[in-house]
């Protein structure tokens, strides 16, 4: 199964793409997998949609030939969480400050999900995506 969400870089594009996965998890019934599928799935779309929006695009400046989508597609044992956007820099995870208050997201998206990377789409942009193994009770 697949299902797509265009957002923009503004406030509530986080909480609009987590009510999205939410309604998909449950069409998909993945929402039987546990509070914990369901709250590292929430975290990890977070995360990569706030980082598509804060550094593929100046907020609240929305381009109409710039996109960002977030994809979910689900495979027998996992499920794929991928964000798009037109930046061509690849993702940065840098070691952050210890009292850091930002930073961390990809670390986070990294530790709960069984896979992560990146990949360049045209024209210039990339896709981040995480797996996430359907094996939670």
């Amino acid at each position: 199964m697949f299902a797509a969400h265009q957002f923009d870089a503004t406030p509530i594009s986080v909480a609009e793409s987590r009510a999205f996965l939410q309604r998909c998890l449950t069409r998909w019934r993945l929402n039987t997998l546990g509070q914990t599928f369901t709250d590292d799935a929430r975290l990890i779309v977070s995360e990569l949609v706030t980082n598509a929006a804060l550094h593929a695009l100046k907020p609240l400046q929305p381009n109409p030939r710039q996109r960002l989508w977030l994809a979910l597609h689900m495979q027998p044992n996992a499920l794929i969480c991928a964000v798009s956007d037109p930046s061509p820099a690849p993702p940065r995870m840098p070691a952050p400050a210890p009292w850091a208050d930002a930073g961390r997201g990809l670390q986070l998206v990294a530790a709960l999900s069984t896979a992560w990377g990146w990949t360049p789409t045209p024209p210039p942009g990339k896709t981040v995506w995480a797996r996430l193994a359907l094996t939670y009770h």
